[in-house]
Parts: structure tokens; sequence; C-alpha cells
């Protein structure tokens, strides 16, 4: 897969955005990402979380476009709200491809994706892991991807 190992190079990701350009196809831009090295204390809800750095993504940086011709479900997830699992089984460490998952068996456990979908039992599980977004998406077509700056 083109870029694949390009992007796991990168350091951080940021999602800039993501479109359906047409029914049941979608098209992620993703960026990359840098963390400033100087920290400021974070306060929620009037509580100090402590010292955090800021992300930043509107520098320079490389950025991609990951267009999936289709797909059965995709997810968009604020990071804050992930843990790894430790029975999945991946690929790459910001673009992912998994080769297991428990997304990928609940789609199939609870959807008719069998049936209607993923004929030949070929339903994949890719991920873009961003610092402000997590992305999976479920489809049977491999990804056609473009850095575009």
């Amino acid at each position: 897969m083109d870029f694949f190992d390009e992007i796991n190079k990168l350091e951080y990701l940021y999602l800039s955005n993501i479109i359906e350009p047409f029914d049941n196809q979608l098209l992620i831009t993703v960026k990359s990402s840098t963390i400033s090295d100087d920290e400021t204390d974070l306060f929620v809800a009037g509580k100090n979380l402590g010292p955090v750095k800021s992300l930043s993504f509107d520098g320079p940086g490389t950025k991609y476009e990951c267009f999936f011709k289709s797909y059965c479900r995709y997810t968009i997830t604020n990071e804050s709200f992930t843990a790894l699992n430790e029975n999945d089984e991946r690929i790459g460490r910001l673009f992912c491809l998994y080769s297991k998952s428990n997304y990928l068996d609940y789609i199939r456990d609870t959807t008719p994706v069998n049936y209607t979908y993923d004929y030949d039992n070929t339903l994949k599980h890719y991920a873009f892991n961003c610092q402000n977004h997590i992305i999976d998406i479920i489809t049977i077509d491999q990804p056609v991807i473009k850095r575009i700056s």
C-alpha cells in the first residue's frame, strides 16, 4: 500500500478533514503535526490536570488524502476516550491495518455485512491514530493514498 510506511514514520498525525464525496465513499485528509516544547497547565472544570504540551498542526508538514471507494462503517472517536485492546493484532502505529480486532468482530456479529458487502471474506479494519481523533474504517477496499503537500 503506497505511503503506508511513510505515514507511520511521522512523529504525529492530525485529522484535517473527513468527507463523503459521494454516497458511501470516504475521503480522509491527515497532516503531520508537531508537539510544542513549551508546557502550560491544563484546567478542566476548574481542576488543574497538570502541565501539557500543545499540538501544532498549522505549520509546515506533509498532508495526505486517503480515499476509500466504499465502506461498511467508520467511526470517529475523541482520542481521549480510546484505549488499546491487547487482543487486537495490527501493523502500523499512526495508520494501522488490523488482522484481528474487536471492532471488526463486532461489525461481523451485529450487521449483515457478510451477506450484503463482504462476499469473499475480505473485510478489513483500517485506523488512523491522530492527535485529535481516532478514525476506524471497516471496508473491503484498500484505500488510495496521495501525498498532496
